[in-house]
């Protein structure tokens, strides 16, 4: 495994070869096995900030998640609609919350099709690092996955659909599926899978993946970040895996967003 790591700024990529709201039978998580892991709060322009979005913390001013968690009507909310919770696996106590400055998404991003979605979230102060706090290994573009390669998801995200949002960190173990029977099994339902998108999932087995509220959640091979939550039919559903933003595809997007003054 060869690692790029940039020291000045905490960023780091991985260019080795290589279980939307609580994730989907999955377990409890404790925050030290995934310092990076990000609660990303919004009160949608008035009221209460509460649990929306997940994200991971790249460098200690940045913040990767979904395009999707951010555009309304194909507008970028305002920053002032979001805040980050690091360092601590209850969505809604403890840890430290950090203000945003600046919400950048993927130039050809569309709500409609979940292409290119993906973003990164500029923090106003510097995130102080420590136990519960940490910068993620994220995906290089030379960064490959076996098909039934087993994988982690994590995320504050629903257990089902019709279930509430999670206040503590869960994660699961999937696995990657064959990109070609994903995007068939999606065709059968009019959406389009690209390979810029990574498919994960329990297919044919059981009820088990992301769901409503880990969008913008990290999908994790061996702690390196190679996915993005974006979207799936249903929650945890058996037939359909779960849609990922292919990490390894935007590697050099994330760096150039990540680092821009």
């Amino acid at each position: 495994m060869n690692l790029l790591i940039i020291f000045f700024i905490y960023f780091v990529f991985s260019t080795c070869n290589a279980n939307p709201t609580r994730i989907a039978g999955g377990a409890v998580a404790d925050i030290t096995q995934y310092p990076f892991a990000t609660s990303l709060l919004s009160n949608q322009g008035q009221g209460a900030y509460v649990q929306a979005c997940g994200g991971t913390i790249i460098s200690q001013t940045a913040i990767l998640s979904a395009a999707s968690c951010f555009v309304t009507n194909n507008v970028v909310n305002p920053v002032v609609w979001w805040r980050a919770r690091v360092g601590t696996a209850n969505s809604n106590t403890r840890g430290l919350i950090y203000l945003i400055r600046r919400i950048t998404t993927h130039s050809d991003f569309q709500s409609a099709t979940r292409v290119n979605d993906i973003a990164v979230l500029r923090t106003s102060l510097n995130i102080v690092f420590g136990q519960n706090v940490q910068a993620a290994y994220i995906a290089g573009g030379a960064y490959s996955l076996a098909n039934n390669q087993q994988v982690w998801a994590i995320g504050w995200g629903a257990t089902s659909v019709s279930a509430p949002s999670s206040t503590v960190l869960r994660h699961v173990q999937i696995w990657v599926n064959d990109q070609q029977v994903c995007a068939n099994r999606y065709s059968e339902v009019n959406y389009t899978v690209n390979n810029n998108m990574l498919c994960a999932g329990w297919l044919d087995v059981g009820i088990r993946g992301q769901c409503l509220g880990d969008t913008g959640s990290p999908l994790l091979d061996n702690g390196v970040v190679v996915g993005v939550y974006s979207w799936t039919q249903g929650c945890g559903v058996s037939r359909f895996p779960n849609i990922n933003t292919r990490v390894s595809s935007y590697s050099r997007w994330i760096e150039v967003t990540a680092t821009a003054a």
